[in-house]
This record gives structure tokens, sequence and C-alpha cells, in this order.
């Protein structure tokens, strides 16, 4: 299951740095892969694709997500979105 964060940020290229210092985080979320962009200088989205949805959730909700993401200068913003349907054409 894909799951997208998008969040506002002080800097992309500190996000950057930081977004992949979160390993161990990520993965007891049942992550596998990370996919980056940004919209703007202020803006970026992280898409994952993990295993466990419920999992993901929680910790995201935990206080060690708010602390990763203060350690990555999120300023606020952060929507999470799960990509439960597909569309192909």
């Amino acid at each position: 299951m894909l799951i997208a964060v998008r969040a506002e940020v002080e800097s992309v290229d500190h996000w950057r740095e930081k977004f992949k210092t979160h390993t161990d985080l990520f993965k007891s979320q049942g992550v596998s892969l990370v996919h980056m962009g940004t919209a703007n200088d202020k803006t970026v989205i992280a898409v994952f694709d993990t295993n466990d949805v419920d999992e993901f959730v929680r910790i995201f909700n935990d206080p060690a997500t708010v602390e990763a993401m203060s350690e990555d200068r999120i300023t606020g913003g952060v929507e999470m979105f799960i990509l439960d349907e597909t569309f192909k054409l």
C-alpha cells in the first residue's frame, strides 16, 4: 500500500539530508521504499510503500515521528494520504 505525506519545510536540502537518516523508523512502519519530491523550495512529499498501513499510521502519530519531523525542520502543513485506489489506463 502507498501512503503519501506532504509537508512544508524550512529547507528542501536539509529535509532531503535528514529524512534519509530515519531508516529504522521507516522500517518499523513496514516501509520498503520511499519516493521523495518537491513542489517548490518549501513543500515536499514522500510516498511510502508499506506492508502495514495500521502500523504506519500508529507510528506516524507517535512522539518519535514528531521528533524526527523536528530534526527534518518541518514547519507545518503536514498531510497524510492513504493511496487506496488505482486507476489503470
